[in-house]
């Protein structure tokens, strides 16, 4: 079966005018799932995107002007409009990013809606600090204003869930924004604009396209811009820092992680096993917060290796509009060498339980992998490998798997599996990571922060807290006059 998305014609939008990038930089997007081009598209000069931020700049004060309800009410209209084309976006995202379909369809796209309308209720009444007389004979109120404009430069592995993520807090405060998705996966996000196009004043949201290197890093040091929001590598993370340290500047900064899953010997084996299997492998394996990187108590680790080991030799790989399908391709055949590389340089005492090649046939598909035997470290430890691998050490005691989880560059997610929830809270309480779980893992949604602490980044995304960041708190002190006698 193959499938054949609607036309989207990948261009720029600015100031409510499309047009396609001014230099002659030619970029090819590909579908993972065939290794064909869909379609081509120029990329975006700084001149581009000097116009794209201009025309924010001049949205700006119009569109913080209105009430919460009155962006609210433009932007419910718009989550309607993504809701009659959620087929058609979910398509797209399929071909573009190698989504099975039926993963699409059952969890990421409907999530996607449901995060949209979350975010427009969320908006509308953000708490701020009581007005008071904090200083005698002043009464002091607190305004939650817009930023200004927002940057968001989103990435390849969810294109349309992070631009929704950014783009629509920022809006529904009262802010205008420029977004720049992946340059290898550009397809939803147009679409969405598209869609927003005839919604939203001119300037309130605009769109660039191009390379990381070039269009994104003119965007992200742009001098217009107010506040810069990113999803990506820990390397591009730095340099956005680094510049909006210099100006100075906010930025939120979600940058990867590795996730560690803690299995205690008295944790319900079968349980986590399926877990890992699930969450390991979900969307490729190509998850800042996938249940990749095992921790076993030594005392059972051959029994859950052997649990996990027969759930992975069931697992359908295949062409994502399938709807068997469990686990598609990787996003690119740089990925896919990348992804060999790592694999291919495992330490001789590591062992292959099972997978460990890229399948042979079109397209970018690596088998659903199993390493055991590694230790601390190794590269396939320390680094993020972001595709379909799972590693796994053992350990001797709690303690230890505790040293063993921190003891890494990220800080995103982690997960204790175990039935002694005493034991399971004082080491979820104990892991440098910003999102843990106790007997689960992934378990996320758009009504709480997510986030991560160390070289995973900083700042919040999703709920209150997340909406928050596209805000700024201004206090306000009126002086009581003393009536005349």
């Amino acid at each position: 079966m193959s499938l054949t998305p609607g036309l989207v014609e990948v261009r720029n939008y600015i100031g409510g005018i499309w047009s396609p990038g001014s230099t002659d930089d030619v970029i090819e997007v590909f579908n993972p799932g065939t290794g064909e081009v869909i379609t081509t598209f120029q990329s975006s000069s700084a001149g581009d995107v000097d116009c794209a931020v201009a025309a924010a700049r001049v949205a700006a004060p119009a569109w913080a002007a209105l009430t919460p309800g009155q962006r609210a009410a433009i932007l419910y209209t718009l989550a309607d409009s993504l809701a009659a084309n959620l087929d058609e976006l979910r398509d797209l995202e399929v071909a573009n990013a190698g989504k099975p379909i039926s993963a699409a369809r059952g969890e990421e796209f409907p999530l996607i809606l449901d995060s949209m309308r979350y975010f427009l209720g969320a908006a509308r009444s953000l708490p701020t600090q009581c007005a008071g007389n904090y200083v005698p004979g002043v009464t002091t109120m607190f305004r939650r204003e817009p930023l200004g404009v927002v940057a968001a430069i989103t990435p390849w592995n969810y294109p349309l869930w992070l631009a929704i993520w950014k783009v629509v807090p920022a809006l529904a405060t009262g802010n205008t924004v420029v977004v720049k998705p992946a340059e290898t996966t550009p397809l939803t996000t147009t679409r969405f604009v598209e869609l927003a196009a005839g919604l939203l004043p001119p300037g309130v949201l605009n769109l660039v396209h191009g390379y990381g290197a070039t269009t994104g890093n003119y965007l992200a040091n742009h001098a217009g811009v107010d506040l810069v929001t990113f999803t990506g590598s820990v390397a591009t993370g730095r340099v956005i820092a680094a510049a909006a340290t210099a100006r100075p500047r906010r930025s939120i900064l979600e940058l990867g992680g590795n996730a560690p899953v803690i299995v205690l010997r008295d944790a319900d084996l079968a349980d986590a096993a399926a877990t890992i299997a699930t969450m390991g492998l979900y969307n490729g394996g190509q998850e800042c917060m996938a249940a990749t990187r095992v921790l076993v108590d030594e005392e059972i680790a051959e029994e859950l290796l052997g649990l996990i080991t027969a759930l992975l030799d069931k697992v359908v790989q295949g062409d994502p509009t399938d709807e068997d399908t469990m686990l598609g391709p990787v996003i690119s055949a740089s990925h896919l060498k990348r992804i060999e590389g790592l694999v291919a340089r495992r330490p001789p005492y590591a062992r292959v339980l099972i997978g460990g090649r890229r399948v042979d046939r079109p397209g970018y598909y690596f088998e659903p992998t199993l390493i055991a035997g590694l230790e601390q470290h190794d590269e396939l430890i320390q680094e993020e490998i972001f595709g379909p691998v799972i590693t796994v050490q053992t350990f001797t005691g709690a303690d230890e798997a505790l040293a063993l989880a921190n003891d890494v560059p990220f800080g995103l997610s982690g997960s204790v599996w175990t039935e002694n929830i005493d034991e399971g809270l004082r080491l979820t309480s104990a892991l440098h990571f910003g999102n843990v779980w106790l007997n689960t893992h992934l378990a996320v949604g758009p009504d709480f922060p997510l986030g991560g602490f160390n070289e995973s980044g900083y700042g919040k995304e999703g709920g209150i807290a997340g909406i928050e960041e596209f805000t700024r708190v201004k206090a306000v002190g009126l002086r009581s006059r003393t009536p005349t006698v």
